[in-house]
């Protein structure tokens, strides 16, 4: 039985902030995957051993704009590691929209990856939010993602206020994939604003978890990263015994056949390649040219696929699924 269960807490304080409307996105903008263009997309710029950036980078720039730390057993550099995990990130496209897909080692660009900066061991993302960041307002966050291949330990997220403290936690840790998830998994939570207080306090951290060996040989999808001030309805609670999303929105999936199962799996691509995800082992997967033409054929082997292409309109057909792709 899944026992991750979404909160219906819902924090309403005494002191609003008018500065922002009912439902109003705040999402900031190097987190909005959404509106990126399609190409690798550098997520990581710089390393430490702790969750604040390494030095010399300027901490007025981290807090005007925000920006990524990473830091995990096997991040020891500010460059091989970074490098190699940077290597990785990537906008791609999809019927869903734009989002962010991060390839671990063994992937077509990075095969071939040293053990020391393999990014073996757990890796934690610190995504920041920016200093305009709203206070004293009710905020909720949304993080939607899927992992491609063997999970074996939970991926997890947090929301701390600056500077590592643990001991205001607007959110506490979540588990956003677990090894019983096959399909998206949403977390939505009202965060616990109260807790920031001051302006030293801001911006907030997300701490997003990769187990110990699960950036090797995987693809993970984030879907979306959102915050919405003043949220207007209740925090939606998930059945518990739900298996997810069958989409990034939660949207149903329909087939193009009535009565007729919808083949399973999905397509993304960015400006290389075309990305084959968790199809039928042995089906078939037929790529063919705007005009018509078949271009090529790919028998399914694995749960994640990169197909390398040249520039141009593509048609991708599965089972009863089609997909317009450009590149």
């Amino acid at each position: 039985m899944k026992t991750k269960v979404l909160s219906l807490s819902f924090s309403l304080l005494v002191s609003m902030n008018c500065m922002w409307a009912a439902d109003e996105d705040v999402t900031p903008a190097h987190l909005n995957f959404a509106a990126q263009p399609e190409g690798p997309y550098e997520f990581v710029h710089y390393s430490s051993n702790g969750s604040n950036p390494a030095t010399p980078f300027p901490e007025a720039d981290l807090k005007a704009t925000g920006t990524v730390v990473l830091t995990g057993g096997q991040v020891k550099n500010d460059n091989a590691s970074v490098a190699g995990f940077n290597k990785g990130c990537h906008i791609v496209a999809s019927e869903y929209g734009n989002m962010l897909l991060i390839k671990g080692n063994g992937s077509t660009e990075e095969p071939d990856l040293e053990a020391a900066d393999a990014l073996g061991g757990y890796v934690n993302v610190n995504m920041f939010t920016t200093s305009d960041f709203p206070v004293n307002t009710p905020v909720r966050f949304q993080f939607v993602s899927k992992v491609v291949g063997g999970v074996t330990s939970d991926y997890k997220v947090a929301i701390y206020n600056y500077g590592g403290s643990n001991s205001n936690i607007p959110l506490p840790e979540k588990t956003t994939y677990s090894p019983i998830d096959t399909k998206w998994w949403p977390v939505i939570y009202d965060l616990d604003i109260s807790t920031v207080v001051g302006s030293d306090q801001i911006p907030l951290r997300i701490k997003y978890s990769i187990p110990q060996a699960h950036a090797n040989g995987r693809a993970i999808y984030i879907a979306s990263i959102k915050f919405t001030a003043n949220p207007s309805t209740e925090c939606p609670e998930l059945d518990p015994n739900s298996e997810g999303w069958d989409t990034p929105d939660g949207s149903p999936v329909s087939s193009a056949v009535e009565g007729v199962e919808s083949a399973q799996g999905f397509v993304a691509w960015d400006r290389q390649n075309i990305y084959l995800n968790e199809m039928e082992q042995g089906s078939t997967v037929y790529i063919y040219s705007i005009t018509g033409s078949l271009v090529k054929t790919i028998q399914v082997n694995d749960s994640f696929m990169e197909v390398p292409m040249n520039q141009g309109v593509y048609v991708v057909k599965y089972g009863d699924k089609t997909s317009k792709v450009v590149l």
